[in-house]
């Protein structure tokens, strides 16, 4: 296993224990909902986080393919990202007593992040697609999702056992996010030291954002990816609906535990079927499994609720695993800043559907969100059927 395979790999290890310390549909959605926010701003929280640092990417394209080394810019802007973290753990500790005050924090941190996070991923993508070659990228996602989400698991007993203490509100959620972002801030350092072999750069190199809509295959990708994000509207309303309406306030960690252990053992099967048939059949699950998914949050008790939580983890590291690998062995290396900048571009842009979804839970209840979520998520997988099964 060379160095950069390892640093990537390690890179996905610290951020997977990051992403369960900051989960938004779990942790930050119960956060907000103990601070009295709307079920619109839970819905902003995922919006943030993926949106925000989807948006940036076409308009950064251009600069980012005329870089001979991308990580480059990934180095830089790492120490901004930890800001907006570092913001939301500091904040917490300070102001518990002004709720309205730790609440416009806590949101002004995760727009930060986000924001600064739209202008390292594209960077990101890049320096995987030059150094991580196609035949192997199934088990290197792999890897680092099966490790990661065992990580993810383990912190989900951290996670309980900090809810679980006599600390007032919100002193726990503040140690949770400062482990967060010591999580991120060291996964980020180390995917820094890259070796990224230097590619032609310089103002000679034009890309065009129009190619992408030129290539058939990839505008169906598109189409499914862009039913994805909007079905992404139920994701935040798990953990709320448990908070608020079935009273499972100290079962987040468990909710979180549940998750992330699911996460892990659906990954060993999803890789040995990305590695034998493609990405397109991990589509075509996860969309499956999403369908369902929010049709049983509406109906099962409060004992068995844990079950939507190990579904969610199932679908979501399906489609994460087959929507990755399937655009990046769908872009052409001369034009895959256009592919990747404009794909995450514009299902950034659907991706603030959570903030629909909570003005429909705030006006007709949460089955509202759910239900909706459902018939995007099947719409996906009708179109999923579509898609092309090589890649």
């Amino acid at each position: 296993m060379d160095r950069n395979y390892r640093l990537g790999v390690l890179n996905g290890w610290f951020v997977a224990l990051g992403d369960a310390f900051f989960n938004a549909t779990i942790v930050l959605s119960s956060f907000a909902a103990k601070l009295g926010a709307p079920n619109w701003i839970i819905g902003l929280l995922p919006s943030l986080l993926n949106a925000g640092a989807l948006v940036p990417q076409a308009f950064i394209a251009p600069y980012v393919a005329r870089l001979p080394v991308k990580v480059t810019l990934y180095r830089r802007v790492a120490l901004l990202r930890i800001s907006g973290l570092a913001l939301i753990a500091a904040s917490s500790f300070l102001f518990g007593h002004r709720p309205d005050l730790l609440l416009a924090c806590f949101l002004l941190g995760l727009a930060l992040n986000g924001l600064f996070t739209g202008l390292s991923s594209l960077p990101f993508w890049e320096t995987v697609s030059k150094t991580i070659p196609q035949e192997r990228r199934a088990a290197f996602f792999g890897i680092r999702n099966l490790v990661g989400g065992l990580l993810a698991f383990l912190a989900g007993f951290v996670v309980r056992g900090l809810l679980a203490t006599g600390l007032a509100f919100p002193l726990p959620y503040a140690l949770l996010f400062t482990l967060g972002t010591l999580a991120f801030a060291t996964g980020w350092y180390l995917f820094g030291q890259v070796n990224e072999p230097p590619e032609p750069g310089g103002p000679q190199l034009r890309i065009s954002l129009t190619i992408p809509f030129k290539d058939f295959v990839f505008r169906r990708f598109l189409r499914v990816r862009a039913m994805l994000a909007l079905a992404s509207m139920a994701e935040p309303f798990y953990a709320a609906y448990a908070v608020r309406v079935l009273r499972q306030t100290s079962e987040v960690g468990i909710y979180l535990t549940l998750y992330a252990l699911s996460s892990v053992l659906s990954n060993l099967l999803w890789v040995r079927i990305a590695q034998h048939y493609g990405s397109r059949p991990l589509i075509l699950v996860g969309g499956a499994l999403g369908t369902l998914t929010p049709i049983l949050a509406l109906l099962l008790p409060a004992p068995s609720y844990g079950l939507v939580f190990v579904l969610q983890g199932a679908y979501l590291a399906a489609l994460g695993l087959g929507t990755t690998t399937y655009l990046l062995n769908a872009a052409p290396a001369e034009h895959r800043s256009s592919y990747i900048g404009l794909a995450n571009t514009l299902v950034g842009i659907v991706s603030f559907s959570p903030v629909l979804g909570g003005l429909l839970a705030d006006w007709q209840g949460y089955a509202a969100p759910l239900l909706l979520a459902s018939g995007f998520y099947a719409w996906a997988l009708y179109a999923g059927r579509k898609l092309k099964s090589e890649v």
